[in-house]
């Protein structure tokens, strides 16, 4: 499990980075008045809506509605996970990543230990491909022209050789104690019983695996005789992790495509390249897992999976359909290629080239297509046990996927297949659905915000005017939905007025049953002021003012209807009273 990285080393971080030269090394910002403006990163637009505040270190955009601070941009422009977002920034910035006390990931290391692995991994790279330009390594040579690789697509993949011996590179690397154990934590190094330490590649076709920023965090190998295992993956490292990463990731990111291919080596993605087939990616030796497909979702809308045509590919592209169900929602896609018995893609792209696999792919079917054509088969839909039978075999299927229309047309296939109202069928689906409370609050749809919610909104444009507040015991009479959340941004305003940028604040509360809400007025406090900041002071002001007018009263109504009042209520009631008046 992943540690919990600190709130306050979040709250430094942001404190420290500036978003304008986070999104400026992405975009081309220019000056706007007070903020920069681009055309929108999210979205096609022709003239900028896309506006950037360095006051509060938060982006918006007028046109689709994207909005954020420094790590929100980094988790949806360059689509890093949180820690991920974090880890990038901090670097940015040139600080370690601190974590709560305890909650540390046992592959944790710290910032100049991470570089100095990075590095390390490079160099191997490096040391690899020098090797396949040695006479030794004719074998290697030989093998990769005779899957038909040329040598422009092997040094665009990074492809090199571990020569055959125990300690090559050990040798060409180490040089202190450090360097051995840092090689050792990256797995390229192994120590046996007896203390002895060797290398864990030998005579195989190197294939060095990149995370999306490109630096390379694993390999793969290749055997070149008859060894047992015939791939060999680097182990779980502090940089790889193989249920998260993807081979060939890196290079289809920097593609325009909202389609990509999940196929099963390293071959496969090497070869539909050298076709002018870019957009692929493969799994590293597990199968798809969800965290892939979140990966993939944030950046493109359409996967097909490639499987072989046998009884195992039919069963792998089911588990695939069910681990995709949940992320199914409109405008995204999954497909299922299937091949020949004979082919894997690279001897299939190599038999009929680019033309004949992108035919096959076209005619691949969509995940409605498969999962009904894998349910039929299972039933007879002309007798009423049948259509039950059906509707029983997809309810628990069906109701993985997330309310909306994709969801909708499922249900009418389903409704049209088996003759079932659909209004019935929907009802029983959610039946089927395991009630699961709500991580965020919903947030308030108003028209004009409540006064609650006005001060809200200028305590997120200008934080210090929380300095205007001298108490606010008396606001907890107020019955407002709203409220908790003033209260608490009240608190957290007085006690951390460092927290004094939109971008700040709206971090603090990332994942907390009010970020639903806050965001709300976030978005608000981000669009730009049409008038002056004693404007926004006078506003603030009056509706403080009115608030506190109406929780007067509202105590005050409380203990007329109070019987036997003590000493200090009454004399509560008689200084409320005279507060009214």
């Amino acid at each position: 499990m992943a540690g919990r990285v600190a709130r306050n080393f979040i709250e430094s971080l942001l404190s420290r980075a500036d978003i304008v030269e986070l999104i400026d090394s992405y975009l081309k910002l220019r000056k706007a008045g007070r903020n920069y403006v681009a055309c929108c990163p999210f979205h096609q637009e022709k003239t900028p809506s896309f506006s950037v505040s360095a006051e509060k270190q938060f982006y918006h955009c007028f046109g689709c509605g994207a909005s954020g601070n420094a790590l929100s941009f980094l988790m949806s422009y360059a689509h890093l996970d949180f820690v991920e977002a974090v880890e990038e920034l901090a670097s940015r910035v040139g600080v370690s990543v601190e974590y709560e006390e305890g909650t540390a990931p046992q592959t944790h290391t710290d910032f100049s230990q991470r570089q100095s692995l990075y590095t390390l991994m490079a160099d191997a790279a490096h040391y690899y491909q020098q090797q396949l330009r040695q006479p030794l390594a004719s074998e290697a040579v030989t093998y990769l022209k005779q899957r038909g690789l040329t040598g422009k697509i092997a040094q665009t993949f990074g492809i090199g050789y571990a020569p055959s011996g125990w300690d090559n590179l050990h040798k060409a690397l180490v040089t202190n104690s450090q360097q051995q154990n840092e090689l050792s934590i990256l797995g390229l190094l192994i120590s046996n019983e007896r203390g002895q330490v060797y290398d864990r590649f030998r005579n195989r076709v190197m294939f060095p695996i990149h995370d999306q920023r490109g630096r390379v965090i694993g390999f793969g190998g290749r055997v070149l005789d008859n060894s047992e295992p015939k791939y060999l993956n680097s182990p779980e490292t502090p940089l790889f992790q193989k249920g998260k990463e993807l081979y060939g990731w890196y290079w289809v990111r920097k593609l325009n495509t909202e389609q990509v291919i999940v196929v099963e080596g390293y071959m496969d993605v090497i070869a539909l390249a050298q076709h002018d087939i870019p957009n692929v990616v493969a799994t590293l030796g597990t199968a798809t897992t969800a965290e892939h497909l979140s990966r993939l979702f944030r950046s493109l809308s359409e996967i097909v999976f490639c499987f072989d045509g046998d009884n195992a590919g039919q069963k792998a592209a089911w588990r695939a359909l069910e681990l995709a169900l949940p992320f199914m929602e409109a405008g995204r896609q999954v497909k299922f290629m299937f091949l020949p018995r004979e082919d894997d893609p690279d001897s299939l792209v190599r038999r009929e080239g680019k033309t004949g696999f992108l035919q096959r792919l076209a005619q691949a079917p969509s995940l409605p297509e498969f999962f009904f054509n894998q349910l039929m088969p299972q039933v007879d839909l002309k007798n009423i046990e049948g259509k039950a039978r059906l509707i029983e075999l997809a309810k628990p299927l069906l109701s993985k996927l997330p309310s909306g229309a994709y969801r909708d047309l499922m249900l009418r296939e389903l409704s049209r297949l088996s003759h079932v109202d659909l209004k019935k069928l929907t009802t029983l689906i959610k039946s089927q659905e395991v009630t699961v409370n709500p991580i965020l609050i919903t947030p308030i749809n108003h028209a004009n915000p409540s006064l609650v919610g006005s001060i809200i909104q200028c305590l997120l444009r200008k934080p210090d005017l929380v300095n205007y507040i001298s108490a606010i015991d008396i606001l907890q009479n107020i019955n407002s939905a709203e409220l908790p959340l003033l209260l608490e941004l009240v608190r957290l305003l007085k006690n951390h007025p460092e927290l004094n940028t939109l971008g700040a604040i709206y971090e603090h509360w990332r994942g907390s049953p009010y970020a639903g809400l806050l965001k709300h007025y976030a978005l608000k406090a981000a669009l730009p002021l049409n008038s002056e900041d004693s404007h926004l002071i006078a506003e603030f002001q009056d509706a403080l003012k009115r608030l506190s007018q109406q929780a007067i009263e509202a105590r005050i109504e409380v203990l007329l209807h109070q019987r036997d009042l003590t000493m200090s209520e009454k004399e509560e009631l008689k200084s409320l009273l005279q507060q009214k008046v």
